[in-house]
């Protein structure tokens, strides 16, 4: 049996936890389980920034078309550096 609880947030909150619940076609509810069960993660947004810059690296990086290559010198030299 489920246990009931009560949390106050601002209505602000409420309706950005409710819109995140409908993308998923979920209850808040079962949002909050499936958070609170490791079945759905929060991932702040910089470090999700971050991964989707290091995928892309990588997938640039197996392109057979971009195979030229710079050493550092010339990187350094086109900054200005």
């Amino acid at each position: 049996m489920k246990q009931s609880y009560e949390v106050k947030i601002s209505a602000e909150a409420w309706n950005s936890i409710q819109g995140l619940a409908n993308n998923f076609n979920l209850s808040i509810n079962e949002l909050f389980e499936r958070v609170g069960s490791g079945q759905m993660a929060i991932v702040d947004s910089e470090d999700l920034e971050d991964y989707l810059d290091l995928q892309e690296a990588i997938e640039a990086e197996a392109n057979p078309e971009n195979q030229e290559r710079l050493s550092w010198e010339e990187v350094k030299q086109e900054l200005g550096l």
